[in-house]
């Protein structure tokens, strides 16, 4: 699976190499959801497999929480990292700003 520039997903079914004005170039032949036909794209324009999200959570008295998510679409799997400020360690992070971040973090769950 990869994602495309226009933020649709595609399943690549084949990919083949060329020669254009002495340079090689790599085209994938993609297959998107809800389309029928297959076409095929330049390498430029597919993105990356894994997408990178960053979240950041203020409560009162200054406490923040970040969250760095790695969505990879090939396994179908994010990978989260959260950590704090103000305090620093997540234990002492109490109120709705812990909340708000857990119940979105939950959302992303696909069960």
């Amino acid at each position: 699976m990869r994602l495309l520039k226009d933020n649709s997903i595609g399943v690549i079914s084949d990919s083949a190499f060329f020669k254009l004005n002495g340079k090689k170039h790599l085209r994938y032949e993609v297959k998107k959801k809800g389309v029928k036909e297959k076409c095929w794209y330049p390498e430029e324009e597919l993105g990356p497999v894994v997408e990178h999200c960053k979240v950041t959570v203020e409560g009162e008295k200054d406490q923040v929480l970040f969250a760095n998510i790695d969505y990879n679409h090939e396994k179908g799997e994010a990978a989260i990292h959260i950590t704090g400020n103000n305090p620093i360690n997540l234990k002492e992070h109490h109120g709705y700003h812990l909340y708000t971040l857990l119940y979105m973090l939950n959302g992303m769950r696909d069960d």
